[in-house]
């Protein structure tokens, strides 16, 4: 049996639900020397026991903390932590990844903190406590977590105390009530003053994508150069004298020539890393976690299809393998700075087969640890030697901080973008010294991870809806990734997504009708179903109906407002709108001659750029038509039929958009 096997049968009870052993000194101190976890950490051994007041797993890099506590409340809280960590709430549920543990054992660490100030030494010892000394406690608790100021911990606090109640360790009813009594109003005022992170406005996000893909395309030129350089030192490395590495894994055995063309390419190499993050991060839609726990093989191409596999682990001995989809240029960046990787992996293997007795303690553990934690973003790039890294957040000094990579000046057009979507802030953290204020022209864009999460959300809808179109071919995948979303719901990172997509969806519904009301008021407006709608828009602004089944509405937001509510049928396409949504049997018709005689399809000045292609084009092409021979024309005749049908709905759509009925009718 393990040794979390052991602790789990002396303090946990399972038997459907999940309760704890009731504490005793005898029990605990039988414990306290078993070992839980036994691996190497960056640079060091780890070996994990229950009596530890810091606890690291395998394969985590937060630790979970027990300091500060009774022996009573660190019985709990560690069987609690083994418990969520291998049953989750209850025999044979999901197990909680690590992460989600660390933070619902830190909260419940705050609460016992506090209770033992007022002698109270174990969740369990809450029964005996009296209703008006427990009242006073949890009021002073509230006061003291300045709850007004911070009300984001109320919300974690009540999500923790769950727990407490899951696994039966405080049966009083009363304690959960007067917790949600003192800390439910704090959450209300949390979801009140809650900021949605910013959006990345368009012309930042394209200055950022085509930064990222030069660099691409530099580091792909730089590659072979540095490749035979790297590989030449990696194959000296079994000929040397281990005296050479009793202090560095420091490989000098290049010439001065050579070592010249080693600094020439060691800076493109060196920064190439921070712009595949950032593509990740823009090309997926995931979180910095995700993308930081990226395996090295973590590109794949499937057809003409190209995806990035993530490794999404519960426990150690449960890992799931989750598909992304992405673009070709991810692709290419991750495939290539794999590639980078596995020459300083060949190199701390041949450091270890050859020198591993003569290596510093630290620097051995180190390239033990590269070695059995390949993930994408753990190397390291040295000139000539090899090092490997773990990355918990992104901090001001590490290789990520998207905001020494670019610096960029907003303008009036991205604040008026930034206000329409509702976020323009500079930062929605209380702790940045631009909380809540606003972006001013010339002030330079605060880049965050989860920002591109938010745009790349928001790009999905706005493609959908014919928006951003000299972006969308990037994303030509998006329809495959959003039935990824949709048939993986049960990870809780793409269901935030799908959350993420709907809420855009919403908000670009209103737009589009917003647009479309205000169009339809100018007779600009085309397609039978835009003629339609200009037609019918009159009737319900008729002052004088106000009786029968048409709604009747006392000014243009109450129609703006009815008009989206009852809109959830509506689909964007490049060259207008269909109101018939998923029923339409021309989805995504590459030929829109068939849209425009639908009584469902509508077309805003928006759309006349792209009919004024489509018309030129077809113009074109039949000119070159007419020329061809009698025999070749007879030949392709049907596709002069679809050109010339083309032609003439795009006729009808460019005339429907540039005459305004309403000073026709005059």
């Amino acid at each position: 049996m393990t040794g979390i096997g052991i602790v789990i049968e002396q303090s946990l009870i399972i038997d459907g639900e999940i309760r704890l052993k009731p504490f005793s000194k005898e029990n605990n101190e039988s414990l306290q020397s078993v070992i839980l976890w036994d691996f190497i950490r960056i640079n060091k051994r780890q070996i994990t026991c229950f009596s530890d007041y810091s606890w690291f797993s395998e394969g985590n890099k937060l630790s979970i903390s027990f300091n500060g506590l009774s022996p009573e409340f660190c019985y709990e809280l560690k069987a609690m932590t083994l418990g969520m960590y291998t049953q989750g709430s209850g025999e044979g549920m999901e197990p909680l990844s690590w992460m989600s543990i660390q933070k619902i054992i830190g909260h419940l660490r705050r609460l016992a903190v506090w209770f033992q100030s007022y002698k109270i030494n174990s969740f369990e010892g809450l029964q005996a406590v009296p209703e008006l000394r427990l009242r006073n406690i949890i009021l002073d608790f509230t006061q003291q977590a300045e709850l007004q100021k911070h009300p984001s911990f109320s919300v974690s606090i009540l999500s923790a105390i769950y727990w407490l109640k899951a696994y039966a360790l405080v049966e009083s009813e009363r304690f959960f009530e007067l917790m949600i009594e003192y800390f439910s109003p704090y959450s209300f005022l949390k979801k009140e003053r809650q900021l949605k992170h910013s959006i990345i406005p368009v012309r930042i996000m394209k200055e950022v994508l085509k930064t990222c893909d030069r660099h691409l395309i530099k580091t792909e030129e730089d590659y072979v150069g540095w490749f035979e350089l790297q590989n030449k030192i990696n194959n000296a490395i079994p000929l040397v004298r281990s005296e050479m590495f009793s202090k560095t894994t420091y490989v000098d055995t290049l010439s001065n020539e050579e070592n010249a063309l080693v600094n020439k390419h060691y800076l493109t190499i060196k920064e190439f890393r921070q712009y595949v993050f950032v593509l990740v991060l823009s090309y997926t839609g995931m979180r910095y976690s995700e993308v930081m726990a990226l395996p090295d093989n973590a590109g794949i191409k499937k057809n003409d299809d190209f995806y990035l596999k993530s490794l999404l682990s519960k426990t150690t001995d449960d890992t799931q393998i989750l598909e992304w989809v992405t673009n070709e240029v991810a692709y290419r960046a991750v495939c290539l700075l794999t590639k980078i990787n596995k020459v300083y992996r060949e190199r701390a293997e041949l450091l270890l087969e050859h020198h591993a007795t003569a290596l510093p303690e630290k620097r051995r553990l180190n390239l033990e640890f590269g070695l059995g934690n390949k993930t994408l973003f753990g190397v390291v790039p040295h000139k000539k030697s090899c090092e490997f890294v773990s990355h918990v957040k992104s901090t001001d000094g590490g290789f990520n901080n998207i905001n020494k990579m670019f610096v960029i000046p907003v303008t009036e057009p991205d604040i008026t973008e930034l206000e329409k979507m509702g976020c323009n802030y500079q930062s929605v953290s209380s702790n940045h010294k631009r909380f809540k204020q606003p972006y001013n022209k010339g002030d330079y864009f605060n880049f965050t991870a989860h920002q591109f999460r938010h745009t790349f959300a928001w790009f999905i809808v706005a493609n959908r809806l014919g928006d951003l179109d000299d972006i969308k071919y990037q994303y030509k995948h998006l329809d495959h990734m959003m039935t990824l979303v949709y048939s993986q719901r049960g990870y809780d990172s793409m269901e935030e997504l799908v959350r993420l997509t709907d809420s855009f969806s919403e908000f670009m519904t209103s737009q589009a009708m917003e647009e479309i009301v205000v169009a339809a008021q100018d007779g600009a407006l085309a397609g039978k179903g835009g003629q339609n709608f200009i037609a019918r828009l009159g009737e319900i602004l008729n002052e004088d109906l106000t009786t029968g089944s048409n709604p009747h509405f006392n000014n243009m937001q109450e129609l703006l407002e009815f008009s989206a509510k009852h809109s959830s049928n509506f689909r964007g396409l490049s060259h207008g709108y269909c109101t018939k949504g998923s029923d339409c049997k021309v989805r995504n018709a590459a030929d829109p001659s068939h849209c425009v005689s639908c009584s469902s399809y509508i077309a805003t000045p928006r759309h006349l750029p792209h009919w004024l292609v489509v018309k030129k084009r077809c113009e074109s092409q039949l000119a070159s038509f007419e020329k061809f021979p009698k025999e070749l024309q007879e030949r392709f005749k049907a596709f002069s039929v679809a050109l010339k049908d083309n032609l003439e709905a795009a006729n009808i759509i460019t005339q429907q958009l540039t005459i305004k009925a309403k000073e026709a009718q005059l």
